[in-house]
């Protein structure tokens, strides 16, 4: 089997983690680069888009993809898709550092979620529930949102850069053919 997921607690989260901070990354350059080849005015700024929500949604600078303390602090005051990237790369330094022996040996010990901007602790049985549960579903949610989000807003946004980032070496191998 060519696909490098083990199936362990670290298997099951840290390497998706990755994907998907891989695939904001992605999703970002991508746009990045269609806002500065396009004419002024074809598309909202960049400030514009980070400031942009879902109805009862925070604006897309507000993802939740920060999953750990480990995890850079994350800065909702981004000036730009630069500074988003930035922070996608040092999460994705962070999961790098993570000991697989030590996160797959806690995976069923308890531990406290605090939500500092509600004042209320969620208490979860195992840290394998919380990043199955919420961690993981959470992030796979908000790279959705800021795919859609920004292709509501007419950048050109192919499922490759999206799904590009989770497939392994012999996948983009195996795939090459078809994309001609």
């Amino acid at each position: 089997m060519a696909d490098p997921l083990t199936y362990s607690f670290y298997g099951t989260t840290i390497p998706i983690l990755k994907n998907i901070a891989s695939s904001a990354i992605s999703i970002l350059t991508t746009a990045q680069n269609e806002l500065s080849s396009a004419a002024p005015g074809t598309f909202p700024s960049e400030t514009e888009l980070l400031d942009h929500n879902f109805t009862d949604m925070l604006p897309l600078r507000h993802p939740s993809l920060t999953l750990t303390t480990s995890t850079p602090q994350f800065n909702p005051a981004f000036a730009d898709f630069s500074a988003a990237i930035d922070f996608f790369k040092a999460c994705i330094a962070a999961y790098d550092s993570v000991d697989e022996e030590a996160l797959n040996a806690a995976a069923n010990k308890p531990v406290d979620v605090p939500f500092e901007s509600m004042g209320k602790t969620l208490h979860m049985a195992g840290l394998a529930d919380y990043f199955h549960g919420l961690c993981v579903p959470n992030a796979y949610f908000h790279l959705n949102a800021l795919y859609m989000l920004l292709r509501s807003k007419g950048i050109k946004l192919g499922k490759g850069v999206y799904v590009g980032t989770f497939m392994s070496e012999q996948q983009k191998k195996d795939w090459a053919p078809l994309r001609g």
